[in-house]
């Protein structure tokens, strides 16, 4: 087969796999706490060219690269906050992740809206506990609506007896070193891995409550990407065509009678 083909096949799935991550980017607009994917692509070398190469062989060849997607990461950069006047809606302003324990392990989230299940532990949309600094579910002691919670996460409940604030706990935000190359579970959850990091408390976390923290997917941007991946996607297939056309020529041309 002609070694372009194969590089236009290559082009074709590499395309189609940045075209998968900026649709679902799109879809993920009204999402709150999302944050956008990105790729990262270059080519790889055929080993008839790393031979060639290693052998000092300057002839070019015509299926020297391949592109290929490299890798993905994630965007964390900071999205609009959007007041609510909710009492356990949080919004993390700056660097940082909710800590949620899921029966998975314990994942990582910017959504930060949150309320409280049967037991008065305060919860995920998805009914994941949120961890406080010392790793463990928040419980509080009644579900009153006079809930403060500080910028940097301790929650103070009124006590309508004494009408004074009774300390229940404080909510841990952690952070990575690298935390572009999480592992990303659904569109809201991360874990770590060996290039993020291990999660360590963030001492300078600077929640905002009654606030959520929206999607910063640019759609402007992403739309012009996804027209761009569809034109190149389009003028790769016409290549494609191309090729199989003229192999069908050839092949015919061969097997012609003389």
């Amino acid at each position: 087969m002609n070694g372009g083909l194969y590089i236009n096949l290559s082009g074709i799935v590499s395309e189609g796999k940045k075209m998968a991550i900026v649709t679902n980017n799109l879809a993920n607009i009204n999402t709150v706490g999302y944050k956008s994917e990105g790729s990262v692509f270059g080519d790889f070398l055929s080993q008839k060219a790393i031979s060639a190469e290693n052998a000092g062989d300057k002839t070019p060849l015509a299926d020297n690269q391949y592109p290929i997607m490299l890798y993905s990461y994630n965007n964390f950069s900071q999205g609009a906050l959007k007041h609510t006047g909710n009492r356990l809606d949080l919004a993390i302003q700056g660097d940082g992740f909710f800590a949620v324990k899921t029966s998975n392990g314990v994942n990582y989230t910017r959504n930060g809206v949150f309320s409280l299940n049967g037991d008065n532990q305060i919860v995920t949309q998805e009914g994941y506990p949120v961890l406080g600094v010392n790793g463990r579910p928040i419980s509080l002691t009644e579900r009153g609506s006079d809930i403060t919670i500080s910028k940097n996460g301790i929650i103070n409940i009124l006590n309508p007896q004494t009408d004074e604030n009774e300390y229940a706990g404080q909510i841990g935000i952690v952070d990575f070193k690298k935390p572009e190359l999480l592992s990303r579970n659904g569109d809201n959850l991360f874990s770590e891995t060996k290039k993020s990091g291990k999660p360590v408390l963030n001492d300078n976390a600077d929640i905002a409550q009654g606030y959520l923290e929206e999607s910063n997917v640019n759609e402007i941007k992403n739309m012009v990407e996804l027209i761009d991946i569809s034109q190149t996607k389009a003028t790769m297939m016409n290549v494609l065509k191309s090729y199989s056309q003229v192999d069908s020529t050839a092949i015919n041309t061969v097997g012609a009678p003389v």
